[in-house]
């Protein structure tokens, strides 16, 4: 369902770069997108990243999910819509949809968005939530619902890899972009996988020179990731599709 009242729209281009080894869209290069739209969303609407700063405040990505409707191989551009909705206490919920040339949805997003203090790094309270992030919400709701899957490492999960994070991983605030944390999800997947829906948490900060060690399990089509850190970082399902050379364009 697509809004009717507040929301931001805007056609997003995609090149060769934008695409992994199978020829299907990277989905770091749609986590920026959406991150790019939220932000200028945000902008426009009076709780942007300057406005938050001038708080002493900023917009921390608690949850995100993404669920493909289809493989996007071929795709050079979309529309992608962007709304927030009504916040419900401490969190933000905002909402994503990208439509073909025809209207047809492509893919949707959900994410849960935090303010906090830049100096103590705690969550602002409610009333500085309401205070900060005012606008004509809208009621409609994207086809990916907000729940997410609560994920605990036990014995059953091995250890991948260990990444040890470098300069290009950080962002602004210094510490490592959201985005980047769903390639370190990836990364423990079989190159030739197709991943049609990722949900992610972020629940530490990783700085420069961290190394997280990042566990991962399979059930059934269903790869669940955690990366930690002395504790946990963040954590991933990732929902798989048919391997290459399969028909999975259907």
């Amino acid at each position: 369902m697509l809004p009717s009242k507040t929301f931001f729209k805007t056609e997003c281009r995609l090149f060769d770069s934008n695409f992994d080894m199978n020829g299907t869209l990277n989905l770091h290069r749609v986590a920026e997108l959406l991150q790019d739209a939220a932000g200028e969303h945000a902008r426009q609407l009076g709780f942007g990243w300057d406005d938050l700063d001038a708080t002493g405040c900023l917009w921390v990505l608690s949850k995100l999910k993404i669920r493909f409707d289809k493989p996007l191989k071929e795709q050079k551009r979309f529309v992608l819509y962007t709304w927030p909705l009504k916040p419900a206490r401490f969190f933000a919920e905002r909402c994503f949809v990208a439509v073909d040339e025809n209207g047809r949805q492509l893919f949707a997003a959900t994410s849960i968005w935090l303010v906090i203090d830049r100096q103590s790094r705690r969550i602002a309270s409610a009333d500085r939530l309401a205070d900060i992030y005012k606008a004509e919400f809208d009621e409609a709701h994207c086809d990916v619902t907000a729940d997410f899957e609560r994920i605990r490492r036990d014995n059953s999960y091995v250890l991948s890899y260990e990444k040890t994070v470098r300069r290009s991983d950080l962002d602004v605030n210094g510490h490592v972009n959201n985005t980047n944390y769903i390639n370190y999800a990836l990364d423990v997947l079989d190159p030739l996988r197709y991943v049609s829906q990722i949900e992610i948490v972020y629940q530490k900060e990783l700085k420069l020179g961290d190394t997280a060690q990042v566990y991962c399990k399979q059930e059934g089509n269903a790869v669940y990731v955690v990366g930690e850190r002395d504790e946990t970082c963040f954590t991933a399902k990732l929902t798989l599709d048919e391997p290459k050379g399969e028909n999975n364009d259907k």
